[in-house]
């Protein structure tokens, strides 16, 4: 089923949001002395015992991210179903990591496991989002290139970073940030002008 565009009440919603969430997203990690170079630098370990702050923040990156690839999906015309339950994957995995904090590093206990498994099905659900969605866009917008080699280039970046030095806090603030200014940008500049005569195709995956 075609999808048209969202109304245009939805436009400085999307942006406020989003808006929010990359600035909240920059700050937080720098709050009561945090090192987020630190190993021990994580969101995760920063808010165990800040636990309002971390859902804040889980619901608006979560959310701001969510709503504003609708927004991206509706604006080119992507009607398929495949990206949007990836998005909803992603929104599942956040809310289980926010559910999971708090919980020993001592060990492989069950609450550190499921905090695991939550931060992965987030980032693979946003990944395959963006991915995809480029993938797929790219040859009719070519502008898009440069966002899927950044996008490609950064996931490669956090591979290499897990196999070396190990997970910190700038794995999670700067991906989210990139992925955030990627849509404002496409959401709400025209840098990224729809073309007229092809937007009104829908895509299927």
């Amino acid at each position: 089923m075609k999808k048209g565009p969202l109304p245009n009440a939805a436009r400085p919603v999307c942006f406020t949001l989003l808006l929010c969430a990359l600035v909240y997203g920059l700050i937080l990690p720098f709050c009561w002395g945090n090192d987020p170079s630190d190993t021990y630098g994580t969101l995760s370990l920063l808010c165990e015992n800040r636990i309002g702050y971390f859902w804040v923040w889980a619901l608006l990156t979560g959310l701001g991210l969510a709503v504003n690839l609708e927004y991206l999906f509706r604006k080119y015309a992507y009607n398929g179903v495949f990206l949007r339950v990836a998005v909803i994957f992603a929104l599942v995995g956040m809310i289980l990591t926010a559910a999971t904090l708090n919980h020993s590093i001592q060990n492989w206990n069950p609450k550190r496991v499921a905090h695991w498994i939550g931060a992965i099905c987030y980032g693979a659900g946003l990944a395959v989002a963006f991915l995809f969605f480029f993938l797929g866009k790219a040859r009719e917008y070519k502008r898009f290139i440069p966002f899927l080699a950044l996008i490609v280039c950064t996931l490669a970046g956090i591979g290499i970073q897990m196999l070396t030095v190990g997970r910190n806090g700038y794995m999670e603030i700067l991906p989210m940030a990139l992925l955030e200014l990627i849509l404002l940008v496409l959401n709400f500049t025209p840098l990224a002008p729809v073309h007229t005569k092809t937007a009104a195709v829908p895509q299927k995956a």
